[in-house]
């Protein structure tokens, strides 16, 4: 089987996780009337285990042969339980630093998806690459994640423009997932 690339991956991964977030955005837009910590508990945890599943999977495909089976459900629940602790995170957090929790929550996440992103593909990678990774996807796209907050910062989240909201998506998982997942390949 082909290795995908490194810019397929980041987009396949891009594209999927703008995809579940804005339906994220529907589904509060039309089935959670009010904010409570246990659906937010639940958002980030099932975002997070989509986003652990598409890291899966992409490192199966290019790991092949049995010990790459059970990768994709290992990643998926790794990310399941980051994005319940990164959305716990926010909730423990915001009482005091207000909106500014969820973009110390989010930058979390991806130092953290960029370890889980280490151990399944096995790169060989140091602790201190797989540390910078981390930081520049937490930077990357927490800042990009900061100025796209206005879709739901301030901005209409009772009836959102849905495209609107999967280019804004798109921007704020992009420099993450290109973080993440272009390197140079040795091994192809």
């Amino acid at each position: 089987m082909r290795n995908i690339t490194g810019f397929a991956a980041t987009l396949i991964a891009t594209l999927v996780l703008a995809a579940a977030s804005t339906l994220g955005d529907l589904i509060w837009a039309l089935w959670i009337p009010t904010h409570r910590a246990v659906f937010g508990l639940i958002h980030g945890a099932l975002l997070f285990m989509i986003l652990g599943l598409v890291l899966g999977v992409l490192a199966a495909r290019d790991r092949e042969g049995a010990d790459s089976r059970p990768l994709p459900a290992l990643a998926a629940g790794g990310e399941l339980l980051a994005g319940l602790g990164g959305a716990a995170a926010f909730y423990a957090l915001f009482p005091f630093i207000g909106w500014a929790a969820m973009f110390v929550a989010w930058m979390g996440l991806w130092v953290l998806t960029a370890f889980l992103n280490r151990w399944i593909r096995d790169w060989g990678e140091g602790l201190g690459k797989t540390l910078g990774r981390g930081a520049a996807a937490a930077l990357l796209s927490g800042a990009a994640f900061w100025a796209i907050s206005g879709i739901w910062l301030g901005g209409s989240t009772r009836n959102p423009d849905y495209a609107v909201n999967f280019a804004s998506w798109f921007v704020a998982f992009l420099p993450g997932f290109a973080c993440l997942l272009l390197q140079q390949r040795d091994r192809e």
